[in-house]
């Protein structure tokens, strides 16, 4: 009989409070709020939405490559230019994020070193015979031999990277050139 109130009152949302405990388990199962509505599909999605799973049971499509690709850039530009160029063999996907990159990197590079070989240029005489003498000199030929090995890279590589057949392979180069 009080095995039959105690029922009633967990169907009820009541507490029970004897000893049987096949109405705890019964109880503690009505407990629990219901689980969420199912959400309508998105356009575009074809599959409905998974319910949220441990870390072990995320399906597949839950990798770094799955993120957009301003994601995928931010995460990618705290790494080495060479580390990069070696991500390339992971899928054509990161291939193609990694490509972009690469690209952007040796441009950027062109853009620093015009850069910096405009301030010291200004910064010298305007004279031949004072640059010689000045302290920047020094500074000024290590940038004029960059810009030689920039250009010949450019001729190289750029031809092929404007129409999209290869991107800026050596990410040892930008490494060493980054501020």
């Amino acid at each position: 009989m009080a095995a039959a109130s105690e029922e009633r009152m967990a169907e009820e949302g009541g507490v029970g409070h004897g000893d049987g405990g096949s109405s705890s388990a019964t109880s503690s199962a009505q407990r629990q709020p219901p689980p969420p509505p199912p959400q309508p599909l998105q356009p575009g999605s074809q599959a409905p939405p998974t319910p949220a799973l441990a870390l072990d049971q995320l399906p597949q499509n839950n990798t770094l490559v799955a993120l957009p690709i301003v994601a995928i850039e931010n995460i990618l530009s705290f790494m080495s230019y060479d580390e990069t160029s070696q991500l390339r063999l992971v899928c054509k996907r990161m291939d193609l994020v990694c490509q972009r990159m690469l690209n952007q990197g040796f441009l950027k590079v062109e853009r620093y070193h015009n850069l910096c070989q405009k301030q010291v240029k200004a910064q010298l005489p305007r004279r031949e015979s004072e640059r010689r003498n000045h302290s920047l000199a020094r500074h000024a030929d290590i940038l004029a031999a960059v810009e030689t090995r920039l250009s010949l890279l450019n001729m190289t590589f750029m031809k092929y990277v404007d129409s999209n057949l290869c991107c800026f392979i050596p990410g040892k180069f930008q490494d060493h050139l980054q501020p």
